[in-house]
């Protein structure tokens, strides 16, 4: 039970901070003024230039899920359940290395992904069905399987429409969110602080935990739903205030806020200055308006 809580702290510490790097590196990607296009990408370096540390994320993403690919054969009663997390968990460690040595087209890595956010909501999935409702590992996984879906749709939205900036914001929100929920659900099924009243671990059956009763096991499923419920608002919330606080950054060094995007990509900033204005002014031709009877 302890390796599988520590699984759990570990998925968060990882999943959680590079969601979130990702969510405000796209929303920089997508306001910065550029003459090209906004394009999601899968991977976004740190922005140093000529220095080592550009693709640290990266390597920090690697050797979190060689752990991963370790640990996950030890956390599942079956072989073929375990297998069945650890090749998601392998093939992205092989995208990670790929964007590290030779990075492939973006639309073909969004494109695997998608593929292995699905099989691990199908992993999940299938794990939730194997335990029985009085075990809330049904209901943590069955969560869990929501959010790799939507994962593996945002990715494959980004596939085919790399451009769609709400695609990638949705992804990295849902990344985040993973990280959150993997450390709600460690510390409510394997924590004997955090385990809902009327339910416990089984001494017999390592990694369950059962509610005896269907009154003990209905108030912890709510607690579940209003946890996820608050985990989600929470990750949107990070994301409407680091969309505005970049946004006001990228607005105030494009031009003292007067920075405006326009459909190719590219910015115009608009004249601030009185001397601009007035060229602008001078630039304008004015038309001479013909009198009126009465004038005349």
């Amino acid at each position: 039970m302890a390796l599988l809580l520590l699984y759990h702290l570990l998925s968060f510490l990882y999943l959680f901070p590079y969601g979130l790097y990702h969510l405000i590196s796209s929303i920089r990607s997508y306001l910065i003024p550029s003459p090209s296009p906004y394009k999601a990408l899968p991977f976004h370096p740190l922005p140093f230039p000529s220095s080592p540390f550009r693709s640290l994320p990266l390597h920090f993403s690697l050797v979190c899920l060689l752990l991963s690919c370790l640990l996950s054969p030890f956390l599942f009663p079956s072989f073929l359940l375990s297998l069945q997390f650890t090749f998601p968990l392998l093939l992205f460690t092989l995208l990670s290395i790929f964007l590290l040595l030779s990075p492939p087209p973006s639309d073909l890595v969004f494109l695997l992904a998608s593929l292995s956010f699905y099989l691990l909501s199908l992993a999940s999935s299938n794990s939730s069905s194997s335990f029985p409702t009085t075990d809330l590992q049904s209901k943590s996984l069955s969560l869990s399987s929501l959010i790799s879906l939507v994962s593996a749709l945002s990715s494959l939205t980004l596939a085919i429409s790399p451009r769609l900036f709400l695609a990638e914001l949705t992804l990295a929100s849902s990344i985040s969110l993973h990280g959150l929920w993997s450390l709600q659900s460690g510390l409510s099924l394997y924590s004997d602080s955090f385990i809902p009243n009327g339910c416990h671990t089984l001494l017999e059956k390592s990694g369950v935990t059962r509610c005896d009763l269907d009154e003990s096991r209905a108030r912890a499923v709510e607690i579940f739903d209003l946890a996820f419920v608050f985990h989600a608002t929470v990750v949107a919330v990070i994301a409407v205030a680091a969309y505005g606080v970049v946004a006001r950054v990228q607005g105030v060094s494009a031009g003292n806020g007067n920075a405006r995007r326009h459909n190719s990509g590219a910015y115009e900033v608009l004249p601030t200055s009185s001397a601009a204005v007035d060229d602008l002014e001078h630039h304008v031709p004015m038309k001479a308006l013909p009198k009126t009877t009465a004038q005349e």
